[in-house]
């Protein structure tokens, strides 16, 4: 699947927060010759031409992002940008990363990626944030994903690094870091709830494979999903959360033993990475519609079981974007002070079906 056809498709079902453009329009000319005092206003245009600064690098916006650089840096400056590498997911994530690098580099910023591994926890990243200070970037963005991380972004930014978050991050994280980037995890899981309630007519048992508890993400996409399912389908019984790490293979191992034990099992929702390992689970039991797999995120291998019709819904979250605003917004602040619209900027989600996955990817076929 390429990424500008799946990017380009992407629409808003949910919230969305408003991306601020930065440049600003020129001024009509007057049509008569100025008088002399009106032609010495530099200081006043002073701004529309910093707004346009953009153009003159000669570096356009790629077809889906909004956000855009106010000005060229008068000096080289470096963003650390953290990511992990334990599932496709993050391979979104480094599309978005490689058009924002390519990007930033018109305005004198070198964006260095910094791979943390395959243990998305909080202190990993604490001794990322720890070690990434040494080497003074101008910024460095992360996806904190766990309480107890903000304490070591508050340093940072205390130390005169501009920080900005994108994913996931800490229930405790106050606005130090310049902004934060990613879907609404709670409208997500109450997107799963409303397709769980049709497709197993509110009666039955749900399950639940998660990738962390002690994740923010994770555990707003449990609970939105399971108080509104509770709402819309009490009869239902909603398991008790297993955890699989954002691994397919334990994710495939959860949800065998969940097919196994509960006969009466009617879906599985998986709020984290790896759940088409779920999906071949209900196909190697034989289970193909008579078990629904909901879950999060257009990767190729979720995309191939919403073909089958082994997973019934995935909502989107558009990571490329979560990467360019990021960045974005944090080169922006470096470079010139300029703020964020919101220190919360909410990325556009989607949901796909069996029955709209041609309608939402045109053209769809496995790779």
């Amino acid at each position: 699947m390429k990424k500008k056809v799946l990017a380009a498709l992407l629409t808003l079902t949910m919230t969305a927060a408003s991306l601020a453009g930065c440049g600003s329009k020129e001024t009509p000319a007057a049509e008569a010759p100025a008088p002399a005092e009106t032609e010495e206003p530099a200081a006043e245009e002073s701004g529309d031409e910093a707004a346009e600064a953009p153009e003159e690098t000669g570096a356009d916006l790629p077809e889906h992002y909004t956000l855009a650089a106010v000005e060229k840096s008068a000096e080289p400056i470096e963003i650390k940008f953290c990511y992990y590498s334990n599932n496709p997911f993050w391979d979104l994530i480094k599309e978005g990363l490689e058009d924002v690098t390519a990007y930033l580099a018109n305005y004198n910023c070198t964006v260095t990626a910094v791979d943390m591994g395959s243990e998305a926890d909080g202190k990993t990243i604490a001794d990322y944030i720890e070690t990434l200070e040494l080497d003074e970037p101008a910024a460095i963005v992360c996806a904190p994903m766990s309480d107890g991380t903000e304490a070591y972004i508050d340093k940072a930014v205390s130390d005169g690094i501009t920080v900005a978050t994108y994913l996931s991050e800490s229930t405790n994280q106050e606005d130090t870091r310049i902004c934060f980037v990613g879907s609404d995890a709670v409208a997500g899981g109450e997107t799963a709830a409303q397709l769980i309630a049709e497709y197993t007519g509110g009666e039955g048992k749900v399950g639940v494979i998660t990738g962390y508890l002690t994740m923010n993400q994770h555990e707003e996409r449990r609970n939105g999903m399971t108080d509104k399912l509770k709402e819309l389908a009490p009869n239902l019984e909603i398991l008790e959360p297993v955890e699989a790490h954002d691994s397919a293979s334990e994710t495939y191992d959860a949800a065998v033993d969940l097919i196994t034990a509960y006969p009466d099992l009617k879906a599985i929702y998986c709020t984290a990475g790896g759940p088409y390992g779920a999906a071949q689970a209900v196909s190697d039991k034989g289970r193909t519609g008579e078990i629904g797999v909901v879950c999060f995120d257009w990767v190729p291998d979720v995309l191939r079981y919403v073909s089958s019709g082994d997973i019934i819904g995935a909502v989107s979250q558009d990571p490329q974007n979560m990467a360019w605003m990021s960045v974005v917004s944090a080169y922006n602040y470096a470079v010139s002070g300029t703020e964020p619209s919101s220190t919360k900027l909410v990325t556009e989600s989607d949901l796909v079906t069996p029955d709209t996955l041609l309608e939402k990817v045109p053209g769809y076929t496995e790779e």
